[in-house]
């Protein structure tokens, strides 16, 4: 009896814990920068070098976001920049003499129950409207609309709380911003009823990791995969603007598509004919420093010309290290990094002439390995001496651009350490001669680069692009570059005023210790619903209740309402019409009703209504609604039609399909009843695909692929539909390519 009671027991007790050892997660998707957050500390997805691919719906540092697309009958997950991010923790503990790691993401192994112990995931939306359109009364317009808490327990006792938030206002909507809180509570096994130790832990770095790789589309575009080998062919050039403390990575020809530039550049399908013109990177906010370590009270390697490491409090000069590496961030590799007993991967800045006093003892970057080591950035900071109960706070952003500087930016002489090819093309380590070089745009490209004294040619950097098109919707507002989005994380955070870092130095160290958040408002996206009339025309309503939507912060009177309909959510976008407040046109019992009659049954289209102030500002695309054009399906099997038929290849109807495809490579089968299966055999009789049709719609799509996933070939195939009771249907329809 007792033994059955001590297995009931524990049973319970591992029923008890099991929710807490889950490795999961939740996804930022409210601005145009989408993340997914994992409760080990990871981001974006488990660390590999691209080989591993990418998971549908779960974006890895996603910009623009919704842009998965399908293109000549291939699904492309869409814009992702990043092979994932983490967090690097190190410490020593006296009653051992290993050095004591957690790998917490950002490497190529398993990290959760190893190093990483999940604890929860919680999600909250503070979003201005409820989910019926109605105002929130809840609201706080000094706060994210978008909140993700995560945390963990780590290997060597410390807890990880990490608060992430997202706006959807279209100037500080590409932004993410993290507030890290670490926690020495002794707890090395994720389970906070015991505490393993309570000795001090000594000498800990605190390392944020991301893997950079712009843009995953372009990629898969040009070399048929996601890859670092193909990164770091002359393709990525990372950099570091160090007014802004800004890590981030910047293609070098920002990929026009290998095959349809000209007709995405001219209608800005998928974004344009650019397929990687992000520049994606992070910052720091904030770290601590009144519990860095002392000097004479840590056990830092220094060498002789290394007296210039310590500030007026005799801390270290912060960052510790500042190194960008190959896409390899193995355990192996990344951990001498962390290893006090031995001396900084990159030595401090030390050229006075160059940096100056206030740079000089700093962790510098390693600008010569600027396109060898094209992928992983590893910013650390301490090292810290912390007693049970202690906690450490940082404020990291992740930021994402159209580009890294403007025309004007660039002939006026913008530079930024590294972005060259160093030691590939034997470039002298000089400082004053290749460290800084120019920072390339998409208006007009520059040519730098080449061994000093050598016949190497010069590279070209930047694009025409700008020059000849315009840039793509998803870009929403004036603030452009990845550089304007960080001066504006700098001010959302701290609540400073908005400042051009180009010229002023910002110093994290300087932020408050939480973010302050005070944005300018604009007024929000209505909800909105899309359906058919009897007509299968498409009807958009929406409440009028955002109208009286108020905050202290509100920019400027509401003004009209803006609705636009596009073929996928990056664009491009169709104006078709503009209402004014009350519109007699639209407008009855507090109710706003348009009504598209430009579609045909079986087509789709995105739908989003913008609320748009006096002064011209415009809210967030938050509303996106994909709808396809429909009628009730049949009671009884009656005759089915295809259409088109024939099909020909890349003329189908207009808009997008119910999944997001290309209506090009869609056939549509019509006047289905609720519940059906549509069989589609080949002319020899060989079965291509099975359809389950369970649909209050009369109509279902497929795409002219087969079951092994190959685009079927010119020819004459046969249907069969047929329903649960037996009723038969059948037919043929052509396909040319």
């Amino acid at each position: 009896m007792k033994r059955v009671l001590l297995l009931v027991w524990i049973a319970v007790a591992m029923a008890e814990l099991a929710p807490a050892q889950l490795r999961e997660y939740a996804v930022h998707r409210r601005g145009m920068l989408h993340q997914t957050v994992y409760n080990t500390g990871e981001l974006g997805r488990a660390y590999d070098q691209g080989a591993a691919g990418s998971a549908r719906g779960v974006p890895s540092f996603e910009w623009p976001a919704r842009s998965e697309t399908i293109i000549d009958a291939v699904l492309h997950n869409g814009q992702y920049n990043s092979f994932g991010g983490g967090v690097y923790l190190a410490g020593s503990r006296s009653d051992t003499a290993a050095r004591l790691l957690s790998w917490c993401g950002g490497i190529n192994e398993p990290v959760a129950g190893r190093f990483s112990f999940p604890v929860s995931v919680r999600r909250t939306e503070n979003y201005p409207l409820l989910a019926d359109g109605s105002l929130n009364p809840s609201f706080n317009p000094q706060e994210a609309e978008e909140i993700i808490v995560t945390k963990w327990g780590t290997s060597i006792g410390l807890t990880v709380t990490r608060t992430s938030r997202a706006w959807s206002l279209p100037d500080y909507d590409d932004m993410i911003i993290y507030e890290y809180e670490f926690e020495y509570t002794g707890n090395v096994d994720g389970n906070p009823a015991t505490i393993e130790t309570t000795l001090p832990l000594r000498d800990a770095l605190f390392g944020f990791s991301y893997g950079f790789g712009p843009s995953m589309l372009g990629y898969e575009r040009k070399f048929k995969r996601w890859n670092a080998a193909d990164f770091q062919a002359l393709d990525q050039f990372p950099r570091f603007d160090r007014t802004r403390w800004m890590n981030y990575n910047l293609d070098r020809d920002g990929k026009p598509d290998p095959r349809y530039f000209a007709e995405w550049a001219a209608s800005q399908k998928n974004g344009g004919g650019l397929l990687s013109p992000q520049a994606v990177g992070f910052l720091p906010l904030y770290y601590d420093t009144l519990l860095l370590a002392r000097k004479g009270e840590t056990q830092i390697q220094l060498q002789s010309a290394d007296s210039t490491i310590w500030d007026a409090n005799l801390h270290v000069k912060q960052p510790f290290l500042n190194r960008q590496e190959t896409s390899l961030l193995s355990i192996a590799k990344m951990t001498p990094y962390l290893d006090m007993a031995q001396q900084r991967k990159n030595n401090p800045y030390r050229d006075l002439t160059v940096f100056g006093p206030d740079w000089v003892g700093r962790g510098s970057y390693n600008w010569r390995q600027s396109q060898k080591f094209g992928v992983g950035h590893i910013l650390v900071f301490g090292p810290y001496n912390l007693k049970i109960g202690d906690k450490v706070r940082f404020a990291i952003a992740e930021v994402a651009g159209y580009g890294a500087a403007r025309k004007e930016e660039t002939e006026g002489g913008l530079q930024d350490e590294g972005g060259s090819c160093g030691e590939l093309c034997t470039e002298d380590f000089v400082y004053a001669v290749n460290a800084f070089n120019p920072v390339p745009n998409w208006w007009k490209p520059v040519k730098y680069g080449g061994g000093v004294g050598t016949s190497d040619s010069l590279y070209t950097h930047g694009s025409t692009y700008l020059s000849n098109f315009p840039l793509p919707q998803y870009v929403n507002s004036n603030v452009v570059t990845v550089r304007e989005v960080a001066d504006r994380a700098i001010q959302l955070y701290t609540g400073w005023p908005l400042v051009d870092h180009d010229s002023t130095q910002f110093w994290p160290e300087r932020s408050p210790s939480q973010g302050v958040y005070q944005v300018p408002l604009v007024f929000p996206a209505p909800v909105i619903k899309v359906g058919n009339t009897s007509l299968a025309e498409n009807r958009i309503d929406w409440s009028s209740e955002v109208e009286r939507f108020a905050a202290p912060a509100l920019i400027a009177p509401f003004s009209h309402f803006e609705v636009q309909k596009a073929i996928h959510p990056v664009g491009p976008w169709e104006r078709l019409d503009s209402v004014a407040q009350a519109d007699p046109r639209y407008y009855k019992n507090g109710t706003y009703e348009l009504i598209d009659r430009a579609t045909r049954v079986g087509e789709a289209f995105y739908y989003a209504v913008l609320s748009v102030d006096k002064q011209g500002n415009r809210s967030g695309r938050t509303n996106i609604t994909l709808h396809q054009t429909q009628l009730g399906g049949t009671e009884t099997l009656e005759e089915v039609v295809v259409v088109p038929n024939p099909f020909v290849v890349r003329s189908g109807f207009a808009g997008t399909t119910s999944t997001g495809g290309d209506a090009g490579s869609k056939i549509g089968f019509y006047n289905l009843p609720r519940s059906c299966t549509i069989r589609i055999v080949s002319y020899s009789g060989q079965l291509i695909e099975t359809i389950v049709h369970d649909s209050e719609l009369y109509s279902t799509e497929y795409f002219q692929v087969t079951r092994n996933n190959q685009v079927m070939a010119s020819g004459v195939y046969f249907y069969i539909v047929e329903t649960p009771d037996g009723q038969r249907n059948h037919g043929k329809f052509v396909i040319i390519h």
